[in-house]
């Protein structure tokens, strides 16, 4: 079944790649989506990131579910 995924990238990712992605994609969890997008981005393998879904910091195994607010974080710094 397909997933229809809203990625939001922050910072140097939003920098590199672009602010926002549409997906329509077969990905149950969090590790298959790194994986999906480190293939069609392979800038994201050297950029250390966490995935965030609906606000919340997510593990490899957290699901996806359609609809989710998905983000992407790089390292943060600021003053």
């Amino acid at each position: 079944m397909e997933t229809h995924l809203r990625v939001t990238l922050y910072g140097i990712l939003q920098e590199r790649i672009a602010s926002e992605l549409s997906l329509t994609v077969q990905l149950k969890n969090v590790f298959e989506l790194r994986s999906y997008l480190e293939e069609k981005y392979p800038v994201l393998r050297k950029i250390p990131y966490l995935v965030a879904i609906n606000r919340t910091i997510s593990s490899p195994e957290s699901s996806l579910i359609s609809g989710a607010e998905i983000a992407l974080l790089p390292p943060f710094s600021g003053g």
